[in-house]
């Protein structure tokens, strides 16, 4: 396909086409077309070109200044028109832009600029004009980018990132002892006959013992006071529904074995960082309790990123090639950018617990990222712990997953059997599931699927075959590709 300034080969077009265009594909008819009118009057498309007539018709081609960010790149814009048809119709678009795979604002603005030349009757693009024989454009807010200067003045920097950033609370708890302190009781007690009295002598001398106090996020505070209501305390995943139940065992489960066969010799390197991350089964055990308010918790995100979790186990089962097993190591370790859904199923995990508790009547509790001492360089964080005195044995986890849909239906990761929805054994979540069981030695998950509608339970039981094959792969990617990628980035920082 050649392109060329030559407009012979555009097909007729004009402005009423593209209202029709427009009313066909777009839902934002009126929108759609003043901010694609707006970009082709100001000038926003330039360097337009038509290719020779092909099969599929004739494409058009022409660059467009972003909207917002005009000193970065322009979007590369493509519009494929059916070459004799009458009327003209949209064989295909294209756009460089985030919605560039649908109808958008750019392409609309090629048609319009398509339509100006074949209505014009322009043989070929016309040349630039000059900018002294044009009025002046200085309220049309686009620039054609960098001007050429001097060498002397150019300044090399690094370039700012474009994404936004917010300002946190860094608020900490700075006083670790009790409250109210007894050193300052103490002192209240020697000021009580001074006058005039200190005003912290009211609050002190005078405290009443039956003080309601509440829960915070720095321990128990007085009821009103800025911290009770400013910095209430941290909401788990717990649910009691059976306060007489015995103890939950310490995960991974006691004198559970998890063994391989693997046999791999380090060199110096590999073998120290081998050695840093086994941990007792003592260590595990403080390590899950510690990080039960997983991404809350910056140990969570410390002790997660040496290791393989679950979540990434089918991905690292399934990878083949060496180039393609270090290119997902990559990915592992720069994590995934949360994103809309992901913070949705975050913010109502809490909630759908609580109603899988209700409806199951089992006491759920949390969980934090637990670790066998027979692997150490794997790990698993599922959403909680449970306890339902009607299975055998009682213990076990829960994964939940909030999809962002309107019915159990439309769930990708579901499939229906029987008019009952179960998770695919063939997907991702399956293989999360069997990862977390094998790491913490327990025998079943209850996986929750919540939709706008309705939510789905499914009790999944444990696979020892899969646990197995599974264990096998994963220790050769850790051991062969994901710990060099890491020591090789760690080197880096």
């Amino acid at each position: 396909m050649e392109f060329t300034k030559s407009l012979h080969n555009l097909p007729r077009i004009s402005f009423s086409d593209i209202s029709r265009i427009i009313n066909e594909v777009s839902v934002a008819k009126t929108s759609k077309a003043e901010k694609a009118y707006k970009l082709f009057f100001e000038e926003y498309i330039f360097q337009f070109e038509v290719s020779n007539t092909m099969p599929e018709g004739v494409t058009v081609r022409a660059r467009c200044h972003r909207s917002m960010r005009k000193n970065e790149e322009p979007h590369t814009v493509q519009v494929t028109l059916h070459a004799t048809q009458v009327p003209v119709e949209v064989m295909k678009t294209s756009c460089t832009c985030v919605a560039g795979k649908a109808f958008c604002n750019h392409t609309v603005a090629l048609l319009y600029q398509s339509a100006h030349y074949s209505t014009m009757g322009f043989k070929t693009v016309p040349l630039p004009v000059a900018c002294t024989s044009t009025l002046q454009t200085w309220h049309r807010p686009r620039t054609q980018g960098i001007q050429p200067e001097s060498t002397c003045d150019m300044e090399v920097r690094k370039p700012k990132s474009t994404s936004r950033t917010g300002v946190k609370s860094t608020l900490y708890q700075a006083y670790p002892g009790p409250f109210p302190d007894p050193h300052m009781l103490e002192l209240a007690e020697k000021m009580r006959n001074m006058r005039p009295q200190p005003g912290v002598c009211k609050f002190l001398l005078n405290r009443d013992e039956d003080l309601l106090m509440v829960d915070s996020k720095f321990g128990p505070v007085p009821y009103g006071s800025v911290l009770s209501y400013q910095c209430p305390s941290e909401s788990e995943s717990e649910v009691i529904k059976h306060p007489d139940a015995p103890k939950y065992p310490q995960l991974p489960i006691e004198n559970y074995r998890f063994q391989s066969k693997f046999d791999f010799t380090p060199n110096y390197k590999q073998k120290c960082h081998l050695e840093s991350l086994k941990v007792t089964t003592p260590q595990a055990a403080m390590i899950e309790e510690r990080t039960r308010q997983q991404s809350s918790s910056q140990l969570w995100f410390e002790v997660r990123r040496p290791r393989i979790t679950a979540s990434r186990f089918r991905e690292v089962c399934h990878v083949c090639g060496k180039s393609s097993s270090q290119a997902l190591a990559t990915r592992i370790l720069k994590g995934t950018p949360q994103t809309r859904d992901m913070k949705r199923g975050q913010e109502l995990e809490s909630d759908v617990l609580k109603q899988y508790s209700d409806a199951r009547n089992v006491s759920v509790l949390p969980c934090g990222v637990i670790i066998h001492p027979d692997a150490p360089y794997l790990g698993a964080s599922p959403d909680a712990r449970v306890y339902d005195p009607t299975a055998s044995p009682p213990f076990g986890l829960a994964e939940v997953k909030c999809c962002n849909v309107a019915s159990v239906l439309e769930v990708k990761h579901l499939k229906v059997v029987a008019g009952e929805a179960t998770l695919k054994p063939s997907h991702k979540y399956f293989w999360q599931v069997q990862g977390q069981l094998a790491i913490t030695g327990l025998q079943w998950c209850d996986f929750i699927t919540d939709t706008h509608n309705d939510v789905t339970i499914q009790r999944i039981l444990r696979d020892q075959g899969l646990i197995t094959s599974m264990r096998e792969k994963l220790d050769t990617f850790y051991h062969h590709v994901y710990m060099d990628v890491y020591l090789n980035i760690k080197d880096k920082v």
